[in-house]
């Protein structure tokens, strides 16, 4: 992972985030099985690839390039990835006082976040019982003490139960309780609020228990907002997004700033499945002026380990999100597919209250290195979803550098099989192939 930049055109305003953080140099050889083709192989590193095809209909390697333009395929990561996997929708910090709330839309699911006169937080559809309408219109705000729906005035308590409808002699053996919204799966992980619209399996705590440790110094929960929320609809394929920001190979050729702020020291690993990234901000000159200044500008902070106060640091969250940690701040973004070939990229940034001035400026500093990395990487990621549709798009062709694309890949396929088809299939078919191939593992 690298610093993956968006934010907003004013840069004091808010945070921004960008692409580009792994180089994984990680041991991801793979079972002799039939017909082997070896990807790389660096000595120094005892890396070894090799990708097992089996006569054009199965690719243990990268995503074909189908992958990347199927809308049958679309809808399977819809279903079995985006509705069945946590997703993370905020911060503790986003709805601090009762009547707060804040919406969340994935996979043509909407969902709303509210806290309770209780303090609690509850999630629910963001659906009314009676037509369907959204219940809460904004993005986020505050309802007061109910949730009423512009629609008909349908009034629920923050707690999802039916409060009242107008006109009640107008629905004849109508009962309230019959009526609430209906919840949905939420979980806080030092303070980041995830949302489960379907399925079962380990909780958000332990998924990410491997790095909980070395998350907890920088006291997220105890953080509040930092500029606005960034998103954006980019005209590529989610998977793509991720592809770029899985490999550090090209950071020292496309980003310059980048590769000044911490190439010297960059390093990936894995946690379990979880991709970890970290650099360490260095003292060497730099050309580039934002991060000269931020070189010389960024404040001790004390709160944190001696090596941890001049660290970036990423952690991957499967299937689409990236946290990170700044010594000055904290944030995290993601990708929500629109469409096969279209994707809203959603970011967030914290930092603890009473920041002095020298740590604003930091921030502020960050966020415009974060920016000119995100402006290099979307013409990349752009010609890479041009590439999907060419008769010669590469495969299979990556550098031990490139080794996060192939991990990233694989988790994909173990969640939808399809994918691991080196040919489209016939139109219309691919739900039934992939069912097929989820029973055949099973």
């Amino acid at each position: 992972m690298s610093s993956r930049a968006g934010r907003v055109p004013n840069e004091a305003a808010a945070g921004i985030f960008s692409f580009c953080r792994r180089s994984p140099r990680l041991d991801l050889s793979l079972p002799s099985q039939q017909k082997f083709y070896a990807i790389s192989q660096q000595q120094s590193w005892r890396f070894t690839w090799q990708v097992r095809v089996t006569e054009h209909l199965s690719n243990d390697g990268m995503l074909a390039p189908w992958a990347y333009t199927s809308e049958e395929l679309f809808h399977l990561e819809t279903e079995g990835l985006f509705r069945r996997q946590w997703m993370l929708a905020g911060h503790l910090s986003d709805l601090p006082d009762p009547g707060d709330y804040l919406t969340f839309d994935v996979a043509g699911e909407r969902a709303v976040v509210v806290r309770s006169d209780t303090g609690e937080l509850r999630a629910f559809h963001n659906v009314c019982r009676h037509r369907g309408s959204r219940v809460v219109p904004a993005k986020q705000g505050h309802c007061g003490h109910v949730m009423r729906c512009p629609f008909h005035g349908w009034t629920y308590h923050l707690d999802g139960r039916l409060k009242s409808v107008p006109h009640p002699k107008g629905f004849p053996g109508f009962e309230k309780e019959q009526h609430g919204l209906v919840p949905i799966a939420l979980e806080t992980w030092h303070g980041l609020i995830f949302l489960r619209f379907e399925g079962s399996g380990p909780a958000v705590s332990e998924k990410l228990a491997a790095i909980s440790d070395q998350v907890a110094p920088y006291r997220l929960a105890d953080m509040v907002p930092w500029g606005r929320e960034y998103e954006e609809v980019v005209g590529y394929n989610w998977k793509f997004f991720h592809d770029i920001d899985n490999e550090g190979y090209h950071v020292p050729a496309a980003h310059p700033a980048l590769q000044e702020l911490y190439g010297r020291t960059y390093q990936d690993r894995l946690i379990g499945d979880i991709p970890i990234s970290s650099g360490v901000v260095d003292d060497y000159p730099a050309r580039s002026w934002s991060v000269a200044r931020y070189k010389s500008l960024l404040p001790q902070q004390a709160h944190l380990p001696e090596k941890n106060r001049r660290l970036w640091l990423y952690f991957g969250v499967f299937p689409n999100a990236v946290i990170y940690f700044y010594p000055e701040k904290a944030g995290f973004y993601m990708s929500l597919p629109a469409g096969p070939e279209s994707t809203r990229v959603v970011g967030r940034e914290y930092a603890l209250p009473g920041a002095s001035r020298d740590l604003e400026v930091s921030c502020y500093l960050s966020a415009r290195i974060d920016r000119m990395t995100y402006r290099e990487d979307h013409a990349l990621v752009n010609w890479l979803q041009e590439a999907a549709r060419s008769s010669v798009f590469p495969m299979n062709n990556l550098a031990d550098l490139e080794a996060g694309v192939l991990q990233f890949h694989q988790q994909l396929k173990s969640h939808i099989p399809s994918m691991s088809l080196v040919k489209a299939p016939a139109p219309g078919s691919l739900a039934q192939i992939n069912a097929k191939m989820v029973t055949a593992a099973d």
